[in-house]
């Protein structure tokens, strides 16, 4: 298929990889945990909800710095837990660069393409058992296996796409083009009506001019311009600070309070799943706020205009 991304397959102690163009990556076990459930869920949001809890047992320590990947298959409902950190270092080990990729899939949401064993490296492969991809030694495997390479003709329909600093589920990635672009739509139409608007005001400002010639003093002018640039300079700031916060803000955020005034801002925001806070600091520091938590569940962002 011609629309087909070109698909990576990436594990540690790979050889490094040498191309330009740009593909999509896919993750092994090496990188993620998995769970399978059949759960009376219908709905993503509440499988979301649960997953965190799912991995109790599997994770013990530094469990904020997971994130969950989730979607279902047939009746069943599959877990990931994986560390951004750890897909980004492996990334870098096998000489990938971020802007050559396009999104990151698990391997696991290939196991119906798995028809035969894949080779990782000397002494690994990856097989798929009862419908989970699994790494296996190379020698369990005869002597006469026949490996298959990496397919470009089956491709999930969900993945998670890569970002310079994090790594976030597409869907997000897809809520956060639309606000870009309602954003850019705003823009462009105040644009349009402030061009509109300019021969009128310059025919209203002769006019003002010629009924009171004092305005006609440039010192005159230059203080009212001065006046009314301070407001325009701090209506632009607020207008690039909703810019800034819809950057940081998901499906998944909802904002609690938000003050606003000519020389301050704050807003609490809560977090559904308190495992997204961390990154969600880093983004917000990263875009120049100050976030800091506040409860479980609850994040304070502040600052100056």
């Amino acid at each position: 298929m011609e629309d087909n991304k070109k698909l990576v397959l990436v594990y540690k102690g790979m050889p490094r990889v040498d191309r330009d163009d740009r593909f999509s990556v896919v993750i092994t076990p090496q990188n993620y945990l998995l769970r399978k459930e059949q759960l009376a869920i219908k709905q993503e949001y509440q499988s979301r909800k649960i997953a965190s809890s799912l991995f109790d047992d599997f994770i013990e320590s530094d469990k904020e710095d997971y994130s969950f990947f989730v979607y279902k298959e047939d009746e069943e409902w599959i877990f990931i837990a994986y560390k951004q950190e750890e897909i980004m270092e492996l990334l870098e080990e096998v000489g990938i660069s971020s802007s050559n990729v396009d999104e990151i899939f698990f391997v696991q949401q290939l196991t119906s393409s798995i028809e035969k064993p894949i080779s990782l490296g000397a002494d690994k492969a990856l097989v798929s058992i009862g419908g989970v991809a699994t790494i296996i030694s190379k020698s369990m495997l005869s002597e006469d296996t026949e490996y298959m390479n990496m397919s470009d003709d089956v491709q999930p329909k969900r993945a998670v796409v890569l970002s310079k600093e994090y790594v976030f589920d597409s869907k997000i990635a897809l809520l956060l083009s639309i606000i870009f672009i309602i954003f850019g739509l705003l823009f462009l139409i105040e644009g349009r009506n402030i061009v509109s608007s300019m021969p009128k005001s310059q025919g209203e400002t002769s006019t003002i001019l010629k009924n009171n010639p004092s305005l006609s003093s440039s010192y005159t002018r230059a203080s009212i311009l001065t006046k009314y640039k301070k407001i325009d300079t701090i209506e632009r700031a607020k207008r690039d600070l909703i810019a800034k916060l819809s950057k940081i803000i998901d499906s998944d955020i909802k904002v609690d309070e938000f003050y606003l005034n000519k020389n301050r801002y704050n807003a609490l925001l809560y977090v559904k799943n308190t495992n997204q806070i961390p990154a969600l600091i880093r983004r917000a520091k990263k875009n120049g706020f100050k976030a800091d938590k506040v409860s479980s569940n609850q994040l304070k962002i502040e600052g100056k205009l």
